[in-house]
């Protein structure tokens, strides 16, 4: 009996075409959102590929004009360092778009090329990049809304539950038989997506892929059960579908840009150019100054260099020239460590407040599982530091003992690759989604219990 009723269901659903536009759009928006996505990060890639080819030639090249002076190849050469996307930043963007995701780098002062990138349309940045995960953080809620807002009030407002109530001891099956069979509907959808998005995005079976269904199934059953406590409070069709959007609109839209307003306001980080105007102050005024002032600071930093004598008979050298630069560096590594402190803080305090906040919990979830979050990025700054003192201490023997560019073996020097190895803030995102599901669910059977529909 119960599958017949069931049955009867399902036909009644797929006979409206409203709800099955519904499930139009999301489909399209989410092969749309795979499409993008995918793009998106191929062009990032297609721009590593060339880099590397690029930085070979470059070096040749360099090597080939001014050969004769190691200091001189350096100053013109940059070594790249790229943040290599995983397959699942196509599933969710993150923030790869805004972030630099390739730094080309010479062995003078990092602080001030760290921080470049490509040009873009802040009006483009401010919209974002589609993807998948923004169709399922976004989308699939209006849908979910736009399912179950009059599913009590409707059959209310057209004198049906009235019937259903005289003829049934048990009305609220029926409400519960239709609220299953629209979640059954979304959850199949978000199924198709998934299976679609792990064909088309490579995407291997793993605990990533299980990480990240189990954290979608979770919060789309939390805005299911949102939608159960709303309709459970017995208002009209027009107030709950207000609520929901409000609700959507609060916790989408609203408590993201307060929460960025407030990360402004309490860490600022006016180091971003206080860092930059150090470090090549600490540089340009050593021009004026003797060169002792410079070589002092530098063997303060690297005792193991004095060693290699300085050649003070000349008026210009490269010894001197890259002692300088490391003398702007040092000048600015009290502003830089505070804007790394303060970015990191930033970091921390967005997850804290994210707890109340299924929305942007589940995005940082997802960036996380992505590798494109700001942890990720401000990793792959700590790796890009490394990796430059690295060419430092090569390099530096070679400059103060005035070595040919030749004798250098440059093959080892190619573009470096760096791979994310983080998966987000996981448990904290399924213990916030089952807590919110969990009190909405029990307030909502509270309201059917009391009212007695």
């Amino acid at each position: 009996m119960d599958q017949r009723i069931y049955l009867l269901e399902c036909k009644i659903f797929f006979r409206n075409k409203t709800l099955l536009t519904g499930i139009l759009i999301l489909l399209i928006s989410g092969f749309a959102g795979l499409y993008f996505g995918k793009n998106f990060i191929e062009r990032q890639k297609e721009v590593i590929r060339k880099a590397e080819k690029l930085q070979t030639e470059n070096t040749a090249r360099n090597i080939k004009y001014f050969g004769k002076e190691l200091g001189l190849v350096l100053y013109h050469t940059k070594f790249s360092m790229a943040s290599e996307p995983r397959n699942w930043a196509a599933f969710s963007n993150g923030q790869r778009d805004i972030n630099p995701y390739l730094i080309g780098v010479t062995t003078l002062g990092l602080e001030g090329q760290l921080y470049d990138t490509d040009l873009n349309n802040p009006t483009t940045l401010l919209l974002g990049n589609m993807d998948l995960a923004f169709v399922f953080i976004f989308i699939f809620p209006l849908i979910i809304i736009a399912f179950t807002y009059n599913l009590l009030s409707g059959e209310q407002e057209s004198g049906i539950w009235g019937l259903l109530r005289s003829q049934s001891a048990t009305p609220l099956k029926i409400l519960w038989r239709k609220f299953a069979i629209r979640m059954a509907a979304i959850y199949l959808t978000a199924l198709v997506l998934m299976a679609a998005a792990g064909v088309y995005l490579r995407l291997a079976a793993d605990l990533r892929l299980l990480t990240v269904i189990v954290v979608l199934s979770l919060y789309l059953l939390f805005w299911f059960a949102l939608s159960f406590w709303v309709i459970s409070r017995g208002r009209s069709s027009s107030v709950n579908a207000v609520t929901l959007i409000s609700c959507w609109v609060v916790l989408n839209i609203l408590a993201p840009a307060l929460v960025n307003v407030w990360l402004t306001r309490k860490y600022p980080v006016p180091e971003a150019l206080e860092t930059v105007v150090m470090q090549r102050e600490g540089y340009h005024e050593k021009w004026d100054m003797d060169k002792r002032v410079a070589l002092n600071s530098f063997y303060r930093h690297y005792p193991q260099f004095k060693k290699y004598p300085f050649p003070e008979e000349l008026a210009f050298s490269w010894y001197w020239y890259f002692t300088m630069q490391q003398n702007g560096d040092d000048q600015a590594a009290p502003g830089a460590r505070s804007m790394q402190h303060k970015l990191a803080q930033r970091n921390d305090f967005t997850n804290a407040v994210a707890f109340i906040l299924p929305g942007i919990q589940t995005q940082l979830t997802l960036n996380g599982i992505a590798g494109s979050d700001l942890q990720q990025h401000l990793d792959f700054q700590q790796a890009l530091r490394n990796y430059h003192e690295q060419l430092r201490l090569y390099f530096y023997p070679a400059i103060f003992q005035d070595q040919p560019a030749k004798s250098i073996d440059w093959s080892q020097f190619k573009l470096k690759r760096y791979y994310e190895n983080g998966s987000g803030a996981i448990w904290q995102s399924v213990l916030s989604l089952v807590v919110f599901t969990s009190l909405l669910s029990g307030m909502a059977i509270y309201n059917f219990r009391k009212k007695m529909y």
